[in-house]
């Protein structure tokens, strides 16, 4: 099984303020009714999830202190009846907290997403394979009207950064491919040169938004890279019903 991973990134918005945010939309639109962190740091942070993250029902958020301009929440876990996820919150975060919110979906290591939202007006959205998961090809004006645009970044690009830049990584595979007219008659890229490692390229687009300052995205794949974050600082919200 490949890599699974959910993250949501507010643009200068403190921990305090997300973290109050992010319970009061979980109470208002899906009945949650208690709250509680969960004490964590580096040395326990492995044995935190195994115990309580993976083994209890709830929703579980790990809720990091301001990177420059970000800040972070990732999804640890939702153990639901009826399941919700992390990106479903991107529009109404960004309507509460006034400001640019940036959720990314990473599924099964194959196919890369994002949602790009600002004061609950939805901005972008990115597919990094559009037929991953259609089960007939779909045409090329469905295709086109799916297409990313990613000079909506311009108000949160990092200085010397551009959105001809992003949009180069974002386009590489399948999007180069159709560009190209080298997508068969399943509508999927033809040839080995289109093949993309889906996490190296989530990795590359934090590294170029700048989301981590240390030039390091350690959100892709959070569980192998907790050691880069300080978790002592970091909140680790637990809701349940």
């Amino acid at each position: 099984m490949g890599l699974f991973s959910t993250v949501l990134h507010l643009f200068k918005t403190p921990q305090t303020e997300t973290t109050n945010e992010l319970s009061a939309e979980l109470r208002q639109r899906y009945g949650f009714s208690k709250f509680s962190r969960l004490n964590i740091n580096n040395s326990n942070f492995k044995a935190i999830i195994d115990d309580e993250v993976e083994g209890h029902t709830g929703v579980f958020y790990l809720i990091t202190q301001q990177h420059g301009n970000w800040t972070t929440i990732i999804e640890l876990n939702v153990n639901l009846e009826e399941p919700f996820y992390l990106y479903e919150l991107t529009n109404s975060l960004s309507k509460r907290l006034h400001t640019y919110a940036l959720s990314f979906h990473l599924h099964d290591s194959d196919v890369l997403y994002y949602n790009l939202d600002k004061a609950g007006e939805s901005l972008d959205g990115y597919n990094s394979d559009y037929q991953y998961f259609l089960t007939k090809p779909a045409s090329r004006e469905e295709i086109l009207s799916q297409r990313h645009t990613p000079q909506q970044f311009s108000p949160v690009l990092p200085v010397g950064k551009t959105t001809g830049g992003l949009n180069e990584i974002l386009n590489e595979g399948y999007w180069m491919a159709f560009d190209n007219d080298e997508l068969d008659k399943l509508e999927t890229p033809e040839g080995d040169k289109y093949l993309i490692d889906e996490e190296d390229r989530f990795v590359r687009v934090g590294n170029y938004l700048e989301i981590y300052p240390q030039s390091d995205y350690p959100f892709a794949n959070w569980y192998s890279h907790s050691s880069k974050l300080n978790l002592a600082e970091c909140y680790l919200l637990k809701a349940e019903k």
